[in-house]
């Protein structure tokens, strides 16, 4: 993948006293993903024609996603249909946001199909542009040059969010917008500042953003994004008719319906929330990603059966941007709730020390948390001392940090159990942490304990900095 600097040089305008190479196409990497082998080397013809040089290619999803873990290209031409019942949207989007293709890699669909633009215009990560088939080397060049000067002129922002320099995201958009070249870019802009300030948890300015942008249309993509800061404000009331506003429109933005499933949990909804990513899930069968969570909300409204069943066929399909490791982990928690404590023992044997030796911490230390818990009484609290302080230096991710609160009880440790719980209700999380932690409390007889731990926390809150 190029440095940034050098692409814009190769796409530069020339100057007084400055050579641009001839061929800035040359220069950039291009991954081609078509199931058909003749549908590649045309796309492959194509590009030459331009002048490209390096194109590599993947005939599937799977294979797409290791050639990108080894090269990174700079542009990826990718068709829509990819057989299998695998399309290129499913794979940008897994991509994306399992954060292995930076948004700085121009992704162009192409697609025969007409209806594509009803398509994209109901998905909520989009690709960069998209071309109908059938269409001319210089329409491909046409549309590829356009992409890679927005890509150029928008990279230090991408690169910022992509960072995690949210502040200086924010600002380098407040420069662009200034620049002339900006104008052309205004509603690019106004899109990233709302959903950047989202990510920066900065709500109640993402609701500013969102406003204008409604005011032109009803894009669902921003009503969502409305329905996204209304949640985390705990205006869910306001939130769920946001949401059900964009299903009633676009059903097929299934992102929507995701959504719609985080409030009902918020709100304890369990069974509605189960329903409702279900009649998504049947309607995209292999979005794995959504039936991952399927089997967790399943889990939590207490359908084991259908939990275990659908975690099984996750980690059966192993699909680009899985988690295997952490997949068996969620199988044996749901053992665990079910009270299956046999089948729960032999999953987590089949983490071999091996394979643990090579896992981050947070998923190691959960392993040993879901252990302990297994072991129980002697061996399980032996278990438990040898990782007590690590539990308290290591940052947890939701669901680990759930497992080492319940152990922390469950072995009378209740100052961990409490520093960690109050860690997740302060939390980004706390909303889908605050069932969890209630039951967990609950189940040790510890409800009372629990509420006092709340309403601590709302009073420091109130009291200030």
């Amino acid at each position: 993948m190029l440095e940034a600097d050098y692409l814009a040089s190769l796409f530069a305008e020339p100057s007084p006293g400055r050579r641009v190479p001839l061929d800035p196409y040359g220069q950039l990497r291009y991954l081609v993903i078509d199931d058909q082998d003749a549908a590649r080397q045309t796309l492959k013809m194509c590009i030459q024609s331009m002048g490209g040089f390096s194109v590599d290619q993947a005939s599937s999803s799977n294979e797409a996603a290791n050639r990108i873990g080894r090269n990174m290209p700079d542009v990826i031409l990718c068709d829509y249909m990819l057989g299998n019942g695998q399309t290129g949207q499913q794979l940008l989007e897994d991509l994306r946001r399992s954060h292995r293709l930076p948004d700085t890699v121009a992704f162009l669909m192409v697609t025969a199909e007409r209806s594509y633009e009803q398509v994209v215009s109901a998905v909520e990560l989009t690709p960069d542009d998209y071309i109908i088939k059938p269409f001319s080397p210089d329409i491909l060049r046409g549309r590829m040059d356009r992409v890679i000067r927005k890509k150029i002129f928008f990279n230090k922002f991408l690169e910022h969010r992509q960072r995690g320099q949210l502040d200086a995201a924010l600002a380098e958009l407040t420069s662009l917008e200034g620049a002339e070249e900006g104008r052309q870019y205004r509603f690019d802009i106004m899109r990233a500042r709302a959903e950047t300030l989202l990510m920066a948890e900065r709500y109640h300015e993402a609701l500013d953003c969102f406003a204008p942008i409604l005011a032109i249309h009803p894009f669902p993509w921003a009503q969502a994004g409305q329905a996204r800061a209304l949640r985390h404000l705990n205006r869910h009331e306001e939130a769920a008719a946001a949401v059900d506003c964009v299903i009633e429109a676009s059903p097929n933005y299934f992102e929507a319906y995701d959504l719609k499933a985080d409030i009902c949990c918020d709100r304890g909804e369990f069974d509605q929330a189960q329903a409702i990513l279900q009649r998504a899930a049947e309607r995209t069968p292999r979005n794995w990603g959504r039936k991952r969570n399927l089997s967790v909300v399943a889990k939590q409204n207490g359908d084991f059966v259908t939990a275990k069943r659908l975690m099984e066929e996750v980690i059966a399909n192993n699909a680009a941007g899985g988690f295997p490791v952490r997949d068996r982990i969620e199988l044996v928690r749901t053992a665990l709730a079910s009270g299956d404590r046999d089948q729960a023992l032999v999953l987590i044997g089949e983490l071999a020390a091996p394979e643990r030796e090579a896992l981050a911490a947070d998923v190691r230390l959960d392993i040993e948390c879901l252990e302990a818990q297994l072991e129980g009484a002697e061996a399980g609290e032996k278990r438990f001392e040898r990782i007590r302080t690590e539990l308290g230096r290591v940052e947890l991710p939701v669901d680990a940090a759930l497992d080492a609160v319940a152990a922390a009880l469950l072995f009378s440790d209740r100052e961990l159990a409490d520093r960690l719980a109050e860690k997740l209700l302060t939390g980004h999380d706390a909303q889908r942490a605050f069932h969890a932690l209630l039951d967990i409390y609950r189940s040790r007889e510890l409800e009372e304990h629990f509420r006092q731990l709340q309403r601590n926390i709302a009073s420091r809150r109130l009291a200030g900095p």
